[in-house]
C-alpha cells in the first residue's frame, strides 16, 4: 500500500508541476503577444503620423500652387477641378484609420506615459494639419513659417513616443539620440 500511495503522490506532484509549467508558458506567450501588439501599435502610430504630415504638406503645397487668378481661370476653362472635401477626406481617412487604431491600442494596453505621449503626438499632428489648412497659398515656404514650427513639434512628439516605446518594449538600447547630427563615413566598396 505504501508503494501505491507513493506512486499516486508522485503522479499528483508531476501532474501539478506539468499544469504549472503549461499555465506559466501560456501566460508568457500571452504577455509576449500583448507586448508585440503594443510595439506594433507604437510603430503604426509613429509611421502613420508621419505619412499624414506628408499629406498635410502636400495639401499645403497644393493650396500654394492652386491659388490666385491662374487657378480661377483654370477652373473656369476646365483645366483644374476644385478640391472636393469628400475626396480630401477619403485621401486622409485611410492613414487616419491606421493611426486611430494604433492610438486606441495604446489607450487600452499602454502605460500612463505612453498614453500621454500618444495624445501629444496626435495634438502635434493636429497642429500640422491646422497649419496646412490655414495656409492662404500666398506665402512662400520660409524657415520661420507656421508649418515648419508645427512640423518640428510633430518631430519632437514622434521622438518622445519612439523613445518611450523603446523603453517599454525593451528593444535595443533605450537611450539613443534619434535626431543625431553624427555622420558616419562609410567606405565605398
Amino acid at each position: 500500500m505504501n508503494s501505491t500511495v507513493a506512486a499516486l503522490l508522485g503522479s499528483a506532484i508531476t501532474a501539478f508541476a506539468s499544469l504549472f509549467v503549461v499555465l506559466l508558458q501560456s501566460r508568457l506567450r500571452r504577455r509576449h503577444r500583448e507586448q508585440a501588439d503594443l510595439q506594433r501599435a507604437y510603430i503604426l502610430m509613429l509611421s502613420g503620423a508621419l505619412r499624414l504630415a506628408h499629406k498635410a504638406e502636400a495639401l499645403r503645397q497644393t493650396r500654394y500652387w492652386r491659388s490666385g487668378l491662374r487657378e480661377v481661370s483654370d477652373q473656369l476653362l476646365g483645366g483644374h477641378k476644385p478640391l472636393d472635401p469628400m475626396v480630401l477626406h477619403d485621401w486622409l481617412a485611410k492613414d487616419m484609420a491606421t493611426v486611430e487604431t494604433a492610438w486606441s491600442q495604446i489607450w487600452t494596453s499602454g502605460d500612463q506615459d505612453g498614453i500621454a505621449l500618444a495624445n501629444s503626438l496626435m495634438m502635434a499632428f493636429t497642429g500640422v494639419m491646422d497649419a496646412a489648412m490655414h495656409s492662404t497659398g500666398n506665402e512662400s515656404f520660409v524657415a520661420t513659417d507656421e508649418m515648419l514650427v508645427a512640423s518640428r513639434r510633430l518631430d519632437e512628439a514622434r521622438g518622445q513616443l519612439a523613445l518611450h516605446a523603446r523603453r517599454v518594449v525593451k528593444l535595443g538600447p533605450r537611450d539613443v539620440d534619434l535626431f543625431t547630427d553624427r555622420e558616419y563615413n562609410l567606405a565605398t566598396a
